[in-house]
């Protein structure tokens, strides 16, 4: 229990540091290419955390490898969808979207593991759902083209963290973690090189501060936190604490993007911790029961 608390609140400051990035990146992406500036800020992670780690990564398994390279083709597609369409959106609502993969876990982590994730798991990601519909879903219910992207790039995430449970109970998170990151940063590295125009300002602060912040703390760091603490917890509850970065986004939006933050944000906002609290508080001997009475049924 104190382990799962523990995973639980880790996980919390990797979704306030993604929260916090989408306005971190939106206005860096004023300045750079989307694909260089994930190029540059994934290889910089994958160095980082080689250098961290480098006694573990002698260590590396085969099945730390495959695990890495599945996790990390749907984070690769996740983050190139999600980067390019915030180009064409806001920071807010690119959290919204992304954050709509909490309704997916669930029945992807079935699939995968024909384990049923707990009604109140379930639930708990409804409720969630709807108060991040609240938060973002205007009056006329248009899809932008960057708001396609975003929900692409939602349902790669939904399946990024339900193979992380998959692989990560058989593997060791933190090898899987690097060879993820680095799949990603050679990929996009290498997409920036060939399709984009080398432009990058190497003496603004900003760009590198940037980079830097996302290179460390919401990819290296971030990363790593997840994989770890998923050996603690579930797919689907790490989906509905993960989330809540739209609820960060949402309010680092308002302070340094100068985005609304209305009433029925707001209503939003209390939708979504009650959802995060439906999964936090109803015992683990109740979800346990739901499961064997299911499997009884079955």
């Amino acid at each position: 229990m104190k382990k799962s608390l523990v995973a639980d609140g880790a996980l919390l400051l990797v979704a306030l540091c993604w929260g916090l990035n989408f306005v971190v990146e939106k206005h860096v992406l004023l300045k750079i290419t989307p694909i260089m500036y994930l190029g540059i800020r994934f290889f910089l992670s994958a160095v980082i955390m080689s250098i961290v780690f480098n006694k573990r990564l002698r260590t590396i398994k085969r099945e730390d490898i495959k695990g890495g390279l599945v996790v990390g083709l749907f984070m690769l597609l996740g983050f190139l969808t999600q980067t390019v369409g915030l180009v064409y959106t806001t920071p807010a609502k690119s959290g919204f979207i992304t954050g709509s993969n909490v309704v997916m876990v669930p029945f992807l982590a079935y699939f995968l593991t024909k384990k049923f994730p707990g009604l109140s798991q379930i639930v708990g990601a409804i409720v969630t759902f709807c108060g991040l519909g609240l938060i973002s879903i205007n009056e006329n219910l248009t899809i932008s083209y960057g708001d396609l992207l975003t929900l692409l790039c939602a349902v790669c995430f939904a399946f990024q963290i339900a193979f992380t449970e998959h692989y990560v109970k058989k593997s060791d998170p933190i090898n899987m973690a690097i060879v993820q990151v680095t799949l990603t940063g050679i990929v996009t590295l290498g997409m920036a090189i060939m399709e984009e125009p080398l432009f990058l300002d190497f003496g603004s602060i900003e760009v590198w501060a940037a980079i830097l912040f996302g290179a460390v703390f919401c990819t290296a760091g971030a990363f790593v936190v997840q994989n770890i603490a998923q050996k603690y917890t579930s797919s689907t509850h790490a989906a509905v604490i993960l989330c809540t970065e739209s609820v960060f986004a949402g309010i680092f939006s308002f302070l340094f993007w100068q985005e609304p933050l209305t009433v029925k944000a707001l209503f939003g906002f209390i939708l979504i911790f009650i959802g995060v609290l439906i999964t936090e508080l109803v015992p683990t001997k109740t979800k346990e029961s739901i499961q064997e009475s299911l499997d009884a049924a079955l």
